[in-house]
């Protein structure tokens, strides 16, 4: 680990992406001193891809070693990957053999962690080549968006879907943490040595039960046993901070595709929650952030595509080949006054051109909603993010 500093803290709130997401972080763990015993555990699907996610680490330091505040210190890849039961853990070569067998992923090494003030994010970018930007260009510069503000690149670039975050502090005046992300820490005059949801997920990540580890001073709050690889135990944390949407573990998909905004002024969202098991036929899709009282329906593919404003649309459809429309009895939906429509789908009925057909496990299916909107008392449309969900 960097000594840049002897103290760490976490924190905790986390701005997730308006749709939900089926990977959310359950634990992390950050080595004081010493050996670099380090790990971020994300929860999932088994046999889900990793491909897409990305652990990134941005600076909330000014007296950082790697850099300043917001500056991208860390920048972890993990595609090319899969969750073998419920948990992925990326960790240091340390934690690969203080927990045998519990790492999945320990290629990047030791010092994956300043040991200062840091706001730690996992996202999905489904784009290969701007995963090697955000290695490439990203890291080591202030990714603030605007400079010097509180946001960063992370969460303003439409090609990179914010899942989860946490901050740790080591209670230094100045340090700043971004995106809304739930700040944890100090213990006692350290930063925490890690941080879980109580329980795992659904759960909150408590804020007055840390992670134990061979502790720099006296233990200020009670310690939890690390868990890389399992389900995290209900402790006696009596404080938890909000983890945004964490708690539907069921949520599937991966979203891609450009969007436009709408007249909300915000883009339309898609997302799925339930089961990619065919067998459990346990899935529905869920846009959000519609203009109220619009009326759409949602489309369906096994390939994907970008067509820009078709038929006069404002939007972009991000489906190819066959496309197939959720328009039978109940299926033509009104966004109401919350802005979001859903339908349950029927995996052995679903709409192609040529009738109805079933989904089978192994295949990977593209969804999308339309929907109608008015710009400037003009009628037009638009579309939600493309959801790519792989069936197993």
């Amino acid at each position: 680990m960097n000594l840049s500093k002897n103290t760490l803290n976490v924190v905790g709130t986390v701005a997730l992406a308006s749709f939900a997401q089926s990977q959310v972080m359950t634990e992390v763990r950050i080595s004081t001193g010493g050996v670099d015993q380090e790990y971020v555990e994300i929860q999932g699907l088994p046999g889900q891809s990793t491909d897409g996610l990305m652990v990134l680490v941005v600076e909330g330091d000014p007296a950082g070693a790697t850099g300043g505040v917001g500056t991208l210190d860390f920048a972890y890849d993990l595609a090319g990957d899969v969750f073998t039961n419920e948990f992925y853990v990326l960790g240091s070569s340390e934690a690969a053999t203080a927990f045998p067998g519990q790492i999945d992923n320990a290629s990047y090494g030791d010092n994956m962690f300043e040991n200062s003030s840091a706001t730690i994010y996992l996202v999905n970018v489904a784009d290969p080549i701007k995963r090697q930007d955000i290695i490439q260009t990203w890291a080591g510069t202030d990714i603030s968006d605007p400079v010097g503000s509180t946001t960063t690149r992370i969460a303003t670039d439409m090609d990179v879907v914010l899942l989860d975050a946490v901050a740790f502090w080591d209670g230094d005046a100045g340090d700043v943490f971004y995106d809304g992300a739930p700040e944890f820490g100090p213990d006692g005059n350290f930063l925490p040595s890690g941080i879980i949801r109580d329980g795992g997920c659904p759960g909150q990540w408590c804020t007055d039960v840390f992670v134990n580890f061979s502790t720099n001073g006296t233990p200020n709050p009670p310690y939890a046993d690390p868990t890389p690889n399992a389900t995290n135990p209900m402790t006696s944390c009596t404080t938890t901070a909000s983890a945004g949407s964490c708690g539907n573990s069921g949520s599937v998909g991966s979203p891609y595709c450009m969007t436009n905004s709408n007249s909300t002024g915000a883009s339309g969202a898609l997302g799925a929650s339930g089961s990619p098991l065919v067998s459990d036929n346990d899935l529905t899709l869920e846009a959000s952030s519609l203009p109220n009282n619009s009326f759409g329906f949602f489309l369906a593919s096994l390939d994907s595509g970008f067509v820009a404003n078709p038929g006069g649309s404002t939007g972009n459809l991000c489906l190819g080949g066959s496309i197939g429309r959720y328009v039978g009895p109940g299926q033509i939906k009104n966004a109401g006054t919350t802005g979001t429509f859903s339908l349950a789908l029927d995996l052995t009925q679903v709409p192609q051109p040529t009738g109805l057909v079933s989904i089978a496990g192994g295949e990977t299916w593209r969804f999308q909603a339309w929907h109608r909107d008015a710009i400037g008392g003009t009628t037009t449309s638009n579309f939600t993010n493309g959801l790519e969900i792989d069936f197993l």
